[in-house]
């Protein structure tokens, strides 16, 4: 299995922060560029990080270099840089010494530490802190700061902040913040009119790349982009516009962050629930592989996503993406929307039974 595995996919890299990495251009917009890294996640550079020289001739298809400043963010890229300038070594940042002690020391003693933004991106924002640039995700932005963003999430470049340290990794130069635990009496006391489960009118505010901003009664909420449609939704600025007026419902209530954890999705059935039914067991289906990694196979299906564990995949068989083939409906998983898929035997050479 394990030669198998390594043949199948050249995915299973651990990256480092300040490693330099190629990867090849899958989409250009205004404010970021997607590499493929020919790792488990894409790879994303602020448009404003890359020169007017690169910039102007970038194609998709090229190849471009870049160095890893956040191996992995909430979402699951990887956050880059294209300056050599900016390359950072486990020791050094910026040609200083960083002290990890009083970062470490922080984390410990839950001290408030004051920062500043300098630069966003899909997963959160980079905050420099003491001459050193930490990782701020978005789950952890408060709403103090979040009523800032305006048109978006760059009207926070420059705003100061408070935040405490929730991760130190000195041996990746990983530095991770939070806002939580930074909310005022009233505000409090405004959260917890509302109750978990409970239908509320609301007017969104902002429309950020990870949700939705919603003014609920004077009370500040989010829902993030899962929580808007049961369906993956790629640009919430096309489906939604600031100022209409929405139905959710009130997950639960962030007293560290100030905030309702809000859902639209929620206010309807998983329509996965009844397209289940068209997968029973032991069903032969045909699907096109979408990714092969340690995990196993993702498998696109007519209407459905299915996964070949990498404990079921067959040595004779070989797994590439683009390649359509059958397979068999091993269970279906409600909770986490997909269909488990075994190997389809076409073969009855050596099985006594099926």
């Amino acid at each position: 299995m394990e030669e198998l595995l390594a043949s199948q996919s050249q995915k299973l890299k651990v990256l480092h922060r300040g490693q330099e990495i190629e990867g090849t251009v899958l989409t250009i917009t205004n404010k970021e560029i997607t590499l493929d890294l020919d790792f488990k996640s894409e790879g994303v550079i602020a448009s404003r990080d890359l020169p007017d020289s690169i910039k102007s001739e970038l194609k998709i298809g090229d190849k471009l270099k870049a160095y890893v400043y956040v191996p992995e963010n909430e979402n699951g890229q990887v956050i880059l840089s294209s300056s050599p300038k900016r390359k950072i070594t486990t020791s050094s940042f910026r040609g200083h010494r960083i002290n990890w002690y009083k970062f470490i020391q922080a984390q410990n003693q839950k001290s408030k530490l004051q920062g500043k933004v300098t630069e966003v991106n899909k997963g959160g924002l980079i905050v420099e802190v003491m001459g050193v640039r930490g990782f701020l995700p978005n789950s952890q932005v408060g709403f103090e700061l979040l009523s800032k963003s305006g048109a978006g999430m760059d009207d926070l470049i420059g705003q100061d902040l408070t935040v405490t340290v929730i991760e130190v990794n000195q041996d990746s130069n990983k530095l991770i913040f939070s806002e939580r635990g930074k909310v005022s009496e009233k505000t409090l006391k405004d959260l917890r009119t509302f109750n978990p489960k409970q239908k509320v009118k609301g007017k969104i505010v902002a429309i950020l790349p990870f949700g939705l901003v919603v003014d609920v009664s004077k009370v500040e909420g989010l829902v993030f982009i899962s929580d808007v449609s049961w369906e993956k939704v790629d640009d919430l600025a096309k489906q939604f516009s600031v100022g209409q007026e929405l139905e959710i419902l009130v997950l639960g209530l962030d007293e560290e962050l100030g905030r309702l954890n809000l859902s639209i999705k929620q206010l309807t059935e998983d329509p996965f629930a009844k397209l289940a039914e068209d997968y029973p067991t032991d069903e032969v289906v045909k699907g096109e592989i979408t990714a092969v990694s340690k995990d196993g196979v993702t498998v696109k299906l007519n209407n459905a996503e299915g996964i070949l564990p990498a404990s079921k995949m067959e040595t004779e068989n070989k797994y590439e993406t683009g390649i359509s083939m059958n397979f068999l409906v091993d269970s279906v998983d409600i909770n986490k929307r997909r269909i488990n898929l075994a190997p389809f035997v076409t073969s009855t050479a050596g099985l006594i039974y099926k």
